[in-house]
C-alpha cells in the first residue's frame, strides 16, 4: 500500500473549487425544491397525517442504520492529507457492507415489537423490512460518492442527486395516487436509492479493487468514531418527536409533527450543500488559519443575513399560505411550521460551525455538545409533552437549538486566533432580530383579530421598520451592509466572466 501526497492546492484554489461546488448543488437544490414543493402539494391532498406518522415512524427506526453503518470512516478518507489509496478505500468499502448487514438483521427482528409497541397495524412489519434492505442502497455507494467530494467534483455529484429527486417525487406521486398510502412513501424512497447509487456509481472513478488491511482500518477508526458519533447521537436526539410524541398522543400527532418538519425544512437543503463543499474545503485550508477563519466568517455572515431577512416574513405568512396551498386538513399544523422554520435557520447556522469543528480535528467537542443537547432534548421535551401536549414541541427546539449554536460557536471560535470574537458574531444577529420577529407577531396578534393577509401584511411592514431601526442600533452586524456586500461580490463575478480570456492569461 502507497500512499501518494495530495495535489498542492492553495487556499484560492480551494475557495474557487467550493464556490462553483456550491453553485452547482445551489441549482440542483433549487431544481430538487422544486419538484419537492409540487410533490407536497399533491400529497397533501392524496395522503393523511396518520399515513405521514406510520411512515414517519417506520423510516426513523430504519434512518438509524444509515448511521450505525457509516462508522465515519470516509470522512476520514477526505480528511487525510494523502490521496486514499487502493487498499484504503476497499477495506473501508466492505467494512460498510459487513456493518449494514449485521444492522439489517437487528432492525428486521426487532420490527414486530416496533409494529406492536406503537400500535402500527400489521402492515408496517413489512414496510419495516423494506426500509431496512434499502440500507443498502447507502451503503453502497459512500465510497464513490467519497471519492467525487474529495476531488470537488460536485457538478457530477449534482446531476446524480437530480436525477435520484425525479425518480422519487414521480414515483411517489404515481404510488400514492394508486391508493398505496404510507407505501407510496416508502417504495418512492426505495426508488430514489435505486437511481442514486446507479448515477454515483456511473460517475465515480472507483471501483472495488485492492486488499482488505485491518491496519487501515485501525488507523482511520480513531477520527472516524468521533466523526460519525455526533451525527448518530443527533439521529437519537430527533427521535424523542417520533418516539415520544408517538407514544403519549398517538401517530396522528406524529403526521402532524413530520409533515411540519418537512415543510419547514427548506433552509435544511442549504444546509447540506454548504456542508458538503464546506468539509472537504475547510480540511485543506487547515495549512492557512487566517485563510480559514475569514472563509468561516464570511460564509457565516452572508449565510445568516440571507436567512434572518427572508424567512421570518415566510413564517408570519404561514396561516395564510398553508390552508391555501395544503387545505385545512394541516391547518393545526401552522404553529408547528412556524416554531421548526425558525429552528432550522439556527440549525443550518450549527451545521457550519460542527462542519468547521470537524475539520479542524475537533470531532469529540462536538460529540459533547450533541450529547448535551440529547440530554435536554429528551428530558425537558418528554416533561413538555406530558405536561403540555403538542404546542409544546416548538418553542422546546427552537430554545434548545440557539444554546446549541451558541455553544459551538464558542467551541469553534477557539480553534485558532483569527477567530476571536465569533461569538459575538453570530449570536447577536440572532438574538437581535428574534427580538424583532416576536415584536411582530405580538403587534399582528393585538391589532389583528382576524389574521389572514392582513395579519401578514402588518406583521410584514412592522417587521421590515423593525429592522431598520436594528441598523442604527451599535454594536450590531447591519444586515443591509452585508447585502450591498453580497450584491457587490455578485457583480464583480459577473464582471470577471464578461472580460475576455486572453491565450497569455
Amino acid at each position: 500500500m502507497t500512499a501518494t501526497a495530495a495535489p498542492d492546492v492553495d487556499t484560492g484554489d480551494v475557495k474557487a473549487r467550493a464556490l462553483k461546488g456550491m453553485v452547482v448543488l445551489i441549482a440542483r437544490t433549487v431544481a430538487s425544491q422544486g419538484l419537492r414543493v409540487v410533490s407536497a402539494l399533491v400529497l397533501s391532498r392524496l395522503l393523511f397525517p396518520a399515513d405521514y406518522g406510520l411512515f414517519g415512524i417506520v423510516a426513523y427506526a430504519a434512518s438509524l442504520g444509515v448511521f450505525l453503518g457509516d462508522l465515519g470512516l470516509s470522512a476520514a478518507l477526505v480528511r487525510q492529507p494523502h490521496e486514499p489509496t487502493r487498499d484504503e478505500t476497499f477495506t473501508i468499502f466492505w467494512c460498510h457492507q459487513a456493518l449494514t448487514a449485521v444492522i439489517v438483521a437487528v432492525v428486521c427482528a426487532l420490527a414486530p415489537q416496533l409494529a406492536e409497541g406503537y400500535a402500527l397495524g400489521e402492515g408496517a412489519v413489512p414496510m419495516v423490512w423494506v426500509m431496512a434492505l434499502g440500507l443498502f442502497l447507502s451503503s453502497l455507494r459512500v465510497i464513490p460518492l467519497m471519492a467525487l467530494e474529495r476531488r470537488l467534483a460536485f457538478p457530477a455529484i449534482a446531476r446524480a442527486e437530480l436525477a435520484e429527486n425525479i425518480a422519487q417525487v414521480a414515483s411517489t406521486l404515481a404510488l400514492a395516487a394508486a391508493g398505496l398510502g404510507a407505501w407510496a412513501l416508502a417504495l418512492g424512497s426505495l426508488v430514489r436509492g435505486v437511481v442514486g447509487l446507479v448515477c454515483i456509481g456511473w460517475a465515480s472513478p472507483w471501483r472495488p479493487r485492492g486488499t482488505f488491511r485491518v491496519d487501515v482500518l485501525r488507523r482511520l477508526l480513531g477520527f472516524g468514531l468521533a466523526f460519525q458519533l455526533p451525527p448518530l447521537v443527533a439521529a437519537v436526539v430527533a427521535g424523542w418527536v417520533p418516539l415520544v410524541v408517538g407514544r403519549v398522543l398517538g401517530k396522528d400527532a406524529v403526521g402532524l409533527v413530520n409533515w411540519a418538519v418537512a415543510l419547514a425544512s427548506t433552509p435544511m437543503m442549504l444546509s447540506v450543500v454548504l456542508n458538503r463543499v464546506a468539509f472537504p474545503a475547510y480540511c485543506r485550508m487547515q495549512d492557512d488559519p487566517e485563510g480559514f477563519a475569514e472563509y468561516l466568517r464570511t460564509s457565516l455572515r452572508r449565510l445568516a443575513v440571507v436567512l434572518l431577512l427572508t424567512l421570518p416574513v415566510a413564517v408570519l405568512g404561514m396561516p395564510v399560505l398553508v390552508p391555501l396551498f395544503f387545505g385545512q386538513r394541516w391547518v393545526a399544523a401552522v404553529p408547528l411550521v412556524q416554531w421548526f422554520s425558525l429552528e432550522c435557520l439556527l440549525i443550518v447556522l450549527t451545521g457550519l460551525l460542527a462542519t468547521a469543528q470537524n475539520a479542524g480535528g475537533r470531532p469529540w467537542e462536538r460529540l459533547a455538545v450533541v450529547v448535551g443537547v440529547g440530554v435536554v432534548k429528551w428530558s425537558v421535551g418528554t416533561w413538555a409533552i406530558h405536561r403540555f401536549g403538542l404546542a409544546s414541541v416548538g418553542p422546546i427546539g427552537l430554545v434548545v437549538s440557539l444554546g446549541e449554536v451558541w455553544v459551538t460557536a464558542w467551541r469553534v471560535s477557539r480553534l485558532n486566533p483569527a477567530l476571536r470574537g465569533l461569538v459575538l458574531q453570530v449570536v447577536e444577529p440572532l438574538v437581535t432580530v428574534g427580538m424583532v420577529v416576536a415584536a411582530a407577531f405580538l403587534v399582528v396578534r393585538l391589532w389583528i383579530r382576524d389574521g389572514g393577509l392582513s395579519g401578514w401584511a402588518v406583521g410584514t411592514v412592522v417587521f421590515a421598520l423593525l429592522i431598520l431601526v436594528r441598523e442604527r442600533l451599535p454594536g450590531t452586524l447591519s444586515l443591509l451592509g452585508e447585502v450591498r456586500d453580497i450584491l457587490a461580490f455578485i457583480r464583480a463575478r459577473r464582471a470577471a466572466r464578461a472580460v475576455p480570456v486572453s491565450p497569455v492569461s
